[in-house]
């Protein structure tokens, strides 16, 4: 993770120059996590990055690792902005905080594996819909941006 962590923290800094202030996270575990982090590292250089957690319910930590729910709790302390979608758990509330996250950002840093399902696939897919850009980290050492489709992608949000 390390080598993901390193490559979300050089795509954040070349966005950067390109004139991107504003970076979203959703905040699940894994890289949703990684990624604010990375985001808060860079903000210790570049001062001027924000970082905005959109959450779908507040209580979304609650099945998380304890390690995890430490590094939630610690990320949100840090955030510039919260976006709490919901204050209780629903059917649909991941897809909604997924729709927020796409009608939000210019472009979409994600991290999937290419797999047709799933809450990564449904949030690429609305992306490429939306005609936004999207960045692929999945593959370490190799950034690949998003065309036409899922099947040409190989990233994850």
């Amino acid at each position: 993770m390390l080598t993901l962590f390193t490559g979300m923290v050089t795509e954040i800094k070349r966005l950067y120059a390109l004139g991107y202030r504003n970076f979203l996270s959703g905040m699940a575990e894994g890289s949703d996590l990684i990624f604010a982090k990375a985001v808060l590292t860079v903000r210790n250089e570049l001062t001027d990055i924000r970082l905005v957690a959109a959450i779908p319910f507040r209580k979304q930590s609650a099945r998380y690792s304890d390690t995890n729910k430490r590094l939630y709790i610690s990320l949100l302390e840090e955030a510039d902005k919260t976006v709490v979608l919901s204050e209780s758990y629903h059917k649909g509330c991941f897809h909604r905080r997924n729709d927020f996250l796409v009608k939000h950002a210019a472009i979409m840093l994600a991290y999937w594996d290419g797999q047709p399902y799933g809450g990564t696939y449904y949030t690429v897919k609305k992306a490429i819909e939306a005609g936004k850009k999207i960045v692929n980290l999945y593959k370490w050492n190799h950034y690949e941006t998003v065309q036409q489709d899922c099947r040409t992608a190989v990233q994850v949000l």
